[in-house]
């Protein structure tokens, strides 16, 4: 088996300046951190010694994974008693490769990879992201770092994930603390988005 594509971004000058490849299982993982790419998403049967090597080499991890809320509107849509043996065991080996990941140092970067139909707007799943992630016991900072300046120099663009002279003015102000209760990253009350208000709530 040999990495035949890989997904990329550009600068816009013509330059490659991010690769990617979606890897599930720990042999296409480990080959693609060797074959030099940027991160790895989903990763989920990634084993310590592959997140090692990703640590060395500075590979970030994209998480793909589901929340609680997420897994029990999945299995009423299927109209299910519950969740099967199955998915509670994906989702408990999910959490645990993403702590694995933490303990090793690996850099995380926020990603969903969501694609079933669930009933909600799809952006929801971008959103849930984040609580799956602190269900696994990822610290509330963490999270919020994912996904700002983690996925902003995976992407290799300094004018985002980050607020300082010269970078896009994208702010959004929530009521309450999410370091002390992460629930408040719901409550929205401001919105910018290249300098323009979108929401402002008073």
């Amino acid at each position: 088996m040999q990495i035949t594509s890989v997904s990329g971004v550009f600068d816009g000058k013509g330059q490659f300046c991010a690769s990617a490849e979606p890897a599930t299982n720990d042999i296409a993982a480990r080959r693609a951190v060797e074959a030099g790419v940027d991160s790895i998403e989903h990763g989920y049967e990634v084993k310590d010694e592959t997140l090692a090597l990703m640590k060395q080499k500075g590979v970030a991890l994209v998480p793909t994974d589901i929340d609680d809320l997420s897994l029990k509107r999945y299995v009423e849509r299927q109209r299910r008693p519950g969740p099967t043996p199955s998915l509670s065991g994906f989702l408990d080996a999910s959490r645990d490769r993403l702590r694995r990941a933490l303990a090793a140092g690996v850099t995380i970067v926020a990603g969903s990879d969501n694609y079933i139909n669930m009933g909600w707007p799809q952006g929801e799943a971008a959103r849930r992201v984040l609580f799956a992630y602190r269900e696994a016991g990822m610290q509330p900072v963490q999270i919020l770092q994912a996904a700002t300046i983690n996925a902003a120099r995976l992407i290799g663009d300094q004018r985002i994930g980050v607020l300082k002279a010269g970078s896009f003015a994208d702010i959004v102000a929530i009521d309450g603390d999410p370091v002390q209760d992460f629930n408040t990253i719901e409550k929205v009350k401001f919105v910018m988005k290249n300098g323009k208000v979108y929401v402002d709530v008073h």
